[in-house]
């Protein structure tokens, strides 16, 4: 049986930048542009702190960013990649995992995170996928999505975090569903 949501008819979006269109789903609201810089700055504070590090996020273009609610959110950015000066985007991207699971353990210390890298293809594009998972007192269970490709240029990523199946299978169908200009 095919979700009643799958068939809903949300703002569709184009991104001429990486050729990406997406259908965003009716009940996700996107988040103007003071929203996503306050949750930008929540994230890149905490990354800054449990790493000790400064991070330049001059360059980073949020394409766009959802919420359904408090806890379940989408977004999607670019950000010039330059090989010369950061090195391989592989070593780049294993930095960034390694930072985002470091924030989770430094910022959570109560919860038990997982974390597993594989793929995942979005209309013939090859994605690395890490995924983490924050369990916490009494089986609350968070999860977080980080997709990463090197990509015209950019470094271009899509996270997205969900703490039911339900939410889940509707981000997944709606990155699925989505096309690359080629």
């Amino acid at each position: 049986m095919t979700p009643a949501w799958s068939q809903d008819t949300g703002k569709r979006y184009f991104f001429e930048e990486i050729g990406w269109t997406i259908t965003l789903p009716s009940n996700f609201k996107p988040l103007d542009s003071i929203e996503n810089a306050k949750t930008n700055e929540r994230g890149l504070k905490a990354i800054q702190e449990s790493n000790g590090l400064t991070v330049d996020m001059t360059q980073l273009k949020t394409l766009i960013a959802a919420h359904k609610d408090a806890y379940n959110y989408f977004n999607s950015t670019i950000r010039p990649f330059n090989s010369k000066v950061e090195g391989t985007y592989d070593s780049a991207s294993k930095v960034v995992k390694d930072m985002m699971y470091k924030t989770f353990l430094d910022n959570i210390p109560s919860a038990k995170i997982d974390s597993v890298t594989t793929n995942e293809t979005i209309d013939g594009v090859l994605f690395d996928k890490f995924h983490v998972t924050i369990t916490l007192t009494g089986n609350f269970i968070m999860n977080m999505i980080l997709l990463s490709k090197y990509y015209k240029g950019y470094d271009f990523g899509i996270s997205y975090l969900y703490l039911d199946e339900k939410t889940k299978e509707q981000i997944e169908l709606m990155l699925k569903n989505s096309k690359f200009k080629k």
